[in-house]
């Protein structure tokens, strides 16, 4: 029997803060935490809130390399240029056989990119699951997002030396093969939903019931500004309609959104709860009758997923993404067309008939998503570029 492989994870841009955790991080934990016994020595390279998530995902005996409190004290650039000096002690660890990288932002990208000059035997696993959009066309504050994209061309520089990127849809694999990355290193492997949890999770009689919701970050790329315009519209019809929004996020945007809403006049039809624990969020969805989710941008669409394994239809833009991911199984409307998605929704809401197909139907669909063909999927890349015994 081949001897167990030592590797080291990096989830060195882990952010929380209320504000739950990226596709890459939920991917990371639901992956490696079925695949833990696969790996002798385990090494992560994270925060507080990082070492927290891992322990609540099941991953035992993992050897933490925890960055400094102060740290998050900062912004985010501060915070992740202290985090990666922090990492770059990963050079001090010898006879290891796997690097993991769990996003593109350089704190998970750069101390492996240096580890793998050192150590040439070394193989680095690299996730890129989303491409910057032109920070000039992109939605929220411009400076910000110069910076994401110029950040993130640095780091697709560095991560042409990885042994294999992992994308999660072929958009990215396209892009990056365009870009000159060697195609024999790109694959995709989508991220899944653990179906055995939404199918035991039962609608409880007591919880507060809203027409429509979301499950999302605050962010404008996110569509929660799109959400106040859309909700304008629906209670033009439905004077009654509630909407809840689901997720933390910086606490300007949130002020922002609230007071959008005031002007509007929806605060008795617009409902910002904040992060919520898995449990509440996801009993609010399953009560609801509606998943809207107008986000502007996205590699694959988890919260569209979990809405799907909820039992509860959902309407969103039309991005290209979702026609590979989710096929003709969610309703999508023309990005910006705020008039006809307003009209979809209600649509849903006054046709219980139609909101009960569409549901079915997607309930089914999304079975081909569960974690376990996922891991599965995944343990046979880790065994064909890093020859991970089992």
């Amino acid at each position: 029997m081949k001897k167990k492989k030592n590797i080291i994870v990096f989830l060195n841009a882990f952010w929380r803060s209320g504000e739950g955790m990226s596709g890459g991080d939920q991917m990371f934990l639901q992956l490696f935490g079925r695949l833990r016994s696969s790996f002798d020595h385990f090494y992560i390279y994270t925060n507080k809130d990082g070492k927290n998530a891992v322990a609540g995902a099941g991953l035992d005996d993992i050897r933490y390399k925890i960055s400094a409190g102060i740290f998050d004290k900062f912004n985010v650039l501060a915070s992740y240029i202290f985090r990666t000096l922090k990492a770059l002690n990963c050079l001090r660890l010898k006879e290891v056989d796997v690097l993991y990288s769990t996003s593109d932002f350089f704190p998970d990208v750069l101390p492996a990119y240096i580890y793998k000059i050192f150590h040439k035997k070394t193989v680095w696993f690299q996730c890129v699951f989303h491409i910057c959009p032109d920070w000039r066309f992109r939605k929220g504050n411009k400076i910000k997002n110069f910076i994401a994209q110029y950040l993130q061309k640095y780091s697709l520089f560095l991560i042409q030396r990885a042994d294999c990127v992992i994308n999660i849809n072929s958009i990215v694999s396209n892009y990056l093969a365009g870009k000159g990355f060697d195609a024999g290193k790109l694959v995709i492997n989508t991220p899944g939903i653990n179906l055995k949890y939404f199918e035991d999770l039962g609608s409880e009689k007591n919880v507060t019931k809203y027409d429509a919701v979301i499950l999302a970050r605050l962010s404008p790329t996110k569509g929660i500004f799109d959400l106040v315009e859309i909700w304008k519209l629906v209670v033009l019809k439905n004077s009654s309609a509630r909407l809840a929004i689901i997720g933390g996020g910086d606490l300007s945007i949130k002020n922002e959104l609230l007071a959008k809403i005031k002007v509007s006049n929806l605060e008795n039809n617009i409902f910002v709860l904040g992060y919520l624990p898995d449990n509440e969020a996801f009993q609010l969805i399953k009560n609801s009758k509606v998943f809207v989710f107008p986000s502007h941008e996205e590699g694959f669409g988890i919260s569209i997923a979990e809405a799907m394994a909820c039992g509860v239809p959902v309407v969103s833009w039309d991005l290209p993404v979702y026609r590979e991911i989710f096929e003709d199984q969610i309703i999508c409307v023309k990005e910006n067309d705020v008039q006809v998605l307003a009209e979809k929704v209600n649509y849903l809401l006054s046709d219980d008939k139609a909101r009960h197909i569409l549901a079915l139907k997607a309930g089914q669909f999304i079975k081909k998503y569960d974690w376990g063909r996922i891991t599965s999927d995944f343990y046979k890349i880790l065994n064909k570029y890093g020859q991970i015994a089992q």
